[in-house]
């Protein structure tokens, strides 16, 4: 198995730097109280911290960016089979008319008549239900 390594942003690489920066964030934080708490200040014996340090709230906020980027680049990858589906939907609700217009012209292809999925030009069989192709 060769390992490449690319420039181009992935999920993987997104997700793992998602997976740095909040082990980062976790190993940077404080268990002192913040100074604006007076109560928390005495119960812990006097000891306060101003505020969080900058790699702690850097850190935190690179995490969740990454994480998002992540997101959207695995919904990017998946673009096509997510709208593929929303198409496939919306042809489904329209009905059969509506899905013999949706037909691309130049390729040769029909809509299985028991569950409407599309068939292409020489399949025997339907890929959604089983049903032959010559018995519909």
């Amino acid at each position: 198995m060769k390992i490449r390594f690319t420039k181009a942003p992935t999920f993987t690489k997104a997700i793992t730097a998602s997976a740095v920066f909040a082990i980062a964030y976790l190993a940077s934080t404080s268990s002192l109280p913040s100074c604006s708490d007076t109560v928390a200040i005495l119960s812990s014996g006097g000891e306060c911290i101003e505020r969080q340090s900058f790699l702690h709230t850097a850190s935190g906020w690179l995490a969740l960016i990454c994480l998002v980027a992540a997101v959207l680049l695995l919904a990017l990858k998946h673009k096509n089979s997510i709208l593929g589906l929303q198409a496939s939907v919306q042809q489904a609700r329209q009905g059969p008319s509506a899905q013999a217009q949706a037909q691309v012209p130049g390729r040769a292809s029909s809509f299985c008549a028991k569950c409407g999925t599309r068939i292409i030009a020489g399949d025997r069989f339907c890929q959604g239900c089983g049903v032959p192709m010559g018995s519909l």
